[in-house]
């Protein structure tokens, strides 16, 4: 467990996946109780995105506690949101994609960067 105060950078980090969390949860019951309709979005999807929310709330729970395993799972799943947004940046070639794939490569790269400062590092051994 972590022998030092939590680093303001892994809080927030958290925070983000806390809140992200919280409203994966919520929009995934409001779209299976009928609350919400996307037609585009089936209700299998809708289940696995409620799943997902559930996993992160863990997660962002195992980062405000110093869990190295949770700092893991948050490093994998910005690194694979780094590659989606390279992807759509290069399938799609529109102006709004690339600037959406943009700010989603900084901000996935901001997030693990925090999580590994020479702090965090003390903070999640």
């Amino acid at each position: 467990m972590a022998d030092i105060s939590r680093p303001g950078g892994v809080t927030f980090v958290a925070v983000l996946a806390w809140i992200s969390a919280v409203l994966q949860i919520v929009l995934s019951i409001l779209l299976l109780a009928g609350v919400l309709a996307v037609s585009s979005v089936s209700i299998p999807s809708t289940w696995f995105a409620l799943v997902i929310g559930f996993v992160t709330l863990l997660v962002s729970f195992g980062l405000f506690g110093g869990r190295n395993i949770a700092r893991v799972i948050v490093t994998v799943s910005l690194v694979l949101s780094i590659v989606g947004a390279v992807l759509q940046a290069v399938v799609h070639q529109d102006a709004n994609v690339l600037v959406g794939s943009l700010i989603t490569v900084v901000l996935a790269l901001v997030g693990i960067v925090l999580l590994y400062t020479a702090r965090a590092n003390r903070f999640f051994r």
